[in-house]
Parts: structure tokens; C-alpha cells; sequence
């Protein structure tokens, strides 16, 4: 066992020292990430690293147990603020208590569905990666425009399907401080309208295919869990004018392209 690697488990949940902070985790994929490695999806966090600085303002639409709110919240800083929404309360309740044994103050944590109008479905299964009851929940009804910011330096959504409706219910906001914006594309009949929505606020949109597995991880496991497959999230990195281009990305040409000449093996929720 390397020396980071500190685990203990109560009840269903387990409790790991993470390269970020002690995670509380559940769930067969991130909570494996962070079983065997002690980390989830650093080459996401590679991005908050380039886009976020101490002081800075992001939105994480999605943030389940808190697997990369806290890398973000360690980045901005004391200083710095960190709107974190999840809709599940079970999952929810995990995100706060990620945040509270790390003694997290610059998140805001938002148990609320973000959409753009109520009518969008908000309630839903619990299925997938936190499939803890199966259960349907009832939730709040919260549009990024009601946020009163005085700056907004990045958006992160993961919302699996629902992210045109959390970039429209902040339009206004998108509109006025221009943030970058990193969200999750998975589903081809969807994409379209959001690459043309983004198009429209004069973004230049990127692939980017953020590998799950790096060598490198906080407890040094060399061995690729999901070898031979090369698993990676299929994410899109938007970028306003004057923001600092990633290397080796391919721009998005239209809003009819997808991942067909991208190298991706997406994960199984």
C-alpha cells in the first residue's frame, strides 16, 4: 500500500485520503477512482488549473460527492467562491459532508435542479454511478440567473443530458462576464444545439477527451483499472474571446461535429 493511501469504511460509505482533502465515496466509478487511486479525472482539473485563479468565481452544475468541487475550491482559494449544485439529496448530503471534514468555507453548496424553466423535468431516478435507492426525488427550481455575482470566471456542468438548459438559464450571466465553460457531451442528438447556442455568445468550443486514468495518480497505482480500454469523459471546453487556447485540442468546426475522428472510450455510469 503507498503511503498515501489511507482508507477505512463505515456502513455503505467509504472514507479515503485523496489527493484533495478525505473523500467520503460511494458508487462503482468514481468511487473506484478513488478506492485505487485516490483521485477522479486530474486531467479535468488540469483545466481548472489553467482557467481558475486564487480569488476566482466558478459554477459546478452537478457536483455530485464533490470529486471535483473540491479541487476547484482548493485552486480559487480562500478568497475565491465556488457555487456548488447537485439535485440528488443523497448525494447532496455527501457533498456537504466532503466539504465539512475538509472544513471547505468557500463552497456554496445548492441542493437545486438548474434549468431554464420549471417545466423541465425536476425529478428523476436515482440510476448509475449513485444508484443508492432507486428512488424519484422532488427538488428546487434554481436558474443561474438568479445569482447575484460581481464576477464569473468558469462554469463547470455535468448534468448528464440537461446541460442546454442549465447554459440557457444563464444566459444573462454567460452574457455579461464571458466565462469559460466545461461541460459534458455524450449524447449526439443533443449536441448540436448547444454547440450553436455557444456559438451565438462568440465561443471558440474544443474536444477534449480527459482521460480517467493517469500514471501519475495520488497513490502512485500504475495499473490501468480499465486497461485495455483508454476511458475518458467526453467533455467540451468553451472559450470566450482572450482566453488561452489548450495544445493539441481539435476545434469544434460546426454544430453538426462529434467525436468521430476523436479518440474516446467513454465510461459506463
Amino acid at each position: 500500500m503507498n503511503g498515501n493511501q489511507i482508507q477505512f469504511k463505515i456502513g455503505n460509505s467509504r472514507f479515503g485520503k485523496c489527493r484533495y482533502g478525505w473523500m467520503m465515496y460511494n458508487g462503482a466509478y468514481i468511487g473506484t477512482c478513488f478506492e485505487i487511486y485516490g483521485e477522479f479525472s486530474e486531467s479535468e482539473v488540469e483545466v481548472f488549473k489553467m482557467y481558475l485563479r486564487p480569488g476566482a468565481c466558478a459554477i459546478d452544475v452537478g457536483a455530485h460527492i464533490g470529486d471535483l468541487t473540491l479541487p476547484m475550491a482548493r485552486i480559487v482559494g480562500a478568497e475565491g467562491r465556488i457555487y456548488a449544485y447537485e439535485s440528488n439529496p443523497e448525494i447532496f448530503n455527501i457533498l456537504c459532508a466532503n466539504l465539512a471534514i475538509n472544513q471547505i468555507k468557500n463552497v456554496k453548496p445548492v441542493n437545486a435542479f438548474v434549468a431554464d424553466s420549471p417545466e423541465v423535468e425536476t425529478s428523476s431516478p436515482v440510476w448509475g454511478e449513485h444508484a443508492f435507492t432507486g428512488d424519484v426525488w422532488e427538488t428546487t427550481f434554481a436558474p443561474l440567473d438568479n445569482l447575484k455575482l460581481k464576477r464569473l470566471d468558469f462554469i463547470k456542468i455535468d448534468t448528464d443530458g440537461n446541460e442546454l438548459s442549465v447554459m440557457s438559464s444563464g444566459a444573462k450571466i454567460i452574457q455579461e462576464f464571458q466565462p469559460v465553460i466545461y461541460y459534458e457531451n455524450d449524447i449526439r442528438d443533443k449536441s448540436a444545439e448547444i454547440i450553436q447556442f455557444l456559438l451565438n455568445f462568440g465561443y471558440r468550443i474544443f474536444f477534449h477527451p480527459a482521460p480517467i486514468f493517469q500514471e501519475n495518480n495520488f497513490y502512485q497505482n500504475r495499473k490501468n483499472f480499465w486497461a485495455p480500454k483508454n476511458i475518458v469523459s467526453l467533455m467540451m471546453l468553451a472559450i470566450p474571446n482572450g482566453k488561452p487556447i489548450p495544445n493539441g485540442l481539435r476545434e469544434v468546426k460546426d454544430k453538426n461535429d462529434w467525436w468521430d475522428d476523436v479518440a474516446t472510450e467513454k465510461p459506463k455510469k
